[in-house]
């Protein structure tokens, strides 16, 4: 159901606690200053003049100012606590200090005190609980000087051991409800920090989770790119070499061609296969991945297909040395040996062969992935527009691997190409932690 529908069949006493809930100066105003301020009119409706500082008379407007200083500023209570309970402590000292006695500050002390310690810092909660406590005992002391100064000497029902033990029970009940508001006040402002923190945590978990969202996107469109990428690039090569041989030798010998049209039937298909295998990733959850990953067992088809495609292919796989390696890694192996083979097809050149090995280099206990071909080399032609040895070096760090990709040097033969791909066995094994492509 809607917000908006939520809050239509809310009872009105709901409405009315979420309506003063978002405007927190309004209920300020209305439950604490108005009653308050209707409470300081009345007492300067019904009193006179009074004795003030150092005998001076107080007219009742100047002790209704006083009132008003301690009154007025709790309706920011909420937002200013430092400012509201500073303004609060001027007009009770003025009222203590002008033996006018305590008015509605009694109400409005306890009050500044509470907003100070939910609201407030620490060093404002514990300062202005300081300054309570210090107007707790003056106003004890304020009962004992104006029992002099109105009769002059305590009478007789009025002794001064009374005195001093109603102006000491002042002094404890007044600080004991400064005490009871801070402790309430502290215990709602942790409160209420604590529910700021976990909303807080809350939105930082909600933005790391769209982070991550977008980051495993962006990942996966990458590999979907790489993917998509390898296998096209490697089966049109390899449909583009058949056709150009039938195409040769239709005349000649009808039957070859007929086979060469046959591998590009087959080729094609077998991309298109991938191809939706691939972009099942954008479909419903149900119908992904229906068919696996090409892996290490696929190698000897690879290598015949590009045979079919006319690039002579010697594979050398070291089968029973090599550990059962994850999917992903099974994958990157496959597709770099795939990349290496496509990039000799098209840029070999005529009589080219290419050599592939694939086993375990003990020395450095890596997986070691080896395509030599003896093609042009650095001689051969190259756009700049492929991806191919991007891709391959991308597939190998996945796995915390290296990708060597250069001409042959310092070797008998002056031409062609070697890609060496390692991967850190304790990556690629099935055993280990896989790393997703």
């Amino acid at each position: 159901m809607p917000d908006r529908e939520l809050s239509a069949a809310a009872p009105l006493h709901v409405k009315i606690v979420r309506f003063f809930e978002n405007r927190s100066w309004l209920f300020d105003t209305v439950f604490k200053v108005l009653p308050l301020l209707l409470m300081a009119l009345m007492i300067w409706v019904l009193s006179g003049t009074t004795t003030g500082f150092f005998g001076v008379r107080l007219s009742p407007p100047v002790m209704l100012f006083f009132e008003l200083m301690c009154i007025l500023p709790l309706a920011i209570g909420r937002r200013r606590p430092a400012l509201a309970a500073g303004i609060i402590a001027a007009g009770a000292l003025c009222q203590v200090f002008s033996l006018y006695g305590p008015g509605v500050s009694v109400f409005a002390v306890p009050l500044a005190v509470y907003a100070c310690a939910k609201y407030g810092s620490t060093r404002v909660s514990v300062v202005y609980l300081v300054i309570a406590l210090i107007g707790a005992v003056l106003v004890g002391v304020h009962q004992l000087i104006a029992v002099w100064i109105y009769w002059g000497a305590p009478q007789s029902y009025y002794s001064p051991g009374t005195a001093l033990f109603i102006s000491t029970l002042s002094i404890g009940f007044s600080a004991a409800v400064v005490l009871v508001a801070w402790l309430f006040g502290d215990l709602a402002g942790r409160r209420r920090r604590e529910r700021e923190a976990i909303a807080e945590k809350n939105r930082l978990l909600e933005r790391e989770r769209d982070q991550e969202a977008r980051l495993a996107a962006d990942a996966e469109r990458m590999r979907i790119a790489r993917e998509m990428h390898d296998v096209i690039s490697h089966s049109m090569s390899a449909m583009i070499a058949q056709a150009d041989g039938g195409r040769y030798v239709m005349d000649q010998d009808p039957s070859r061609a007929g086979r060469a049209f046959e591998s590009i039937g087959e080729t094609g298909r077998e991309a298109l296969t991938e191809l939706r295998r691939m972009l099942g990733v954008l479909r419903e959850e149900g119908e992904l991945k229906t068919r696996p990953s090409p892996g290490v067992e696929d190698l000897p088809q690879l290598a015949q297909d590009v045979r079919a495609s006319g690039l002579p292919v010697e594979l050398n796989i070291a089968e029973d040395h090599l550990p059962p390696l994850t999917e992903g890694a099974a994958l990157a192996v496959y597709r770099i040996i795939q990349e290496a083979l496509t990039n000799t097809l098209k840029h070999g050149g005529d009589g080219a062969t290419a050599t592939v090995w694939l086993g375990i280099d003990y020395s450095t206990r890596e997986l070691v992935a080896e395509i030599r071909d003896t093609g042009q080399g650095a001689a051969a032609e190259n756009d700049g527009a492929g991806s191919g040895l991007r891709g391959m070096a991308e597939r190998a760090r996945l796995y915390g691997g290296t990708l060597l990709a250069r001409p042959k040097r310092h070797e008998s033969l002056t031409s062609g190409f070697v890609v060496e791909a390692r991967f850190p066995l304790d990556r690629v094994r099935t055993s280990g932690k896989e790393t997703p492509v």
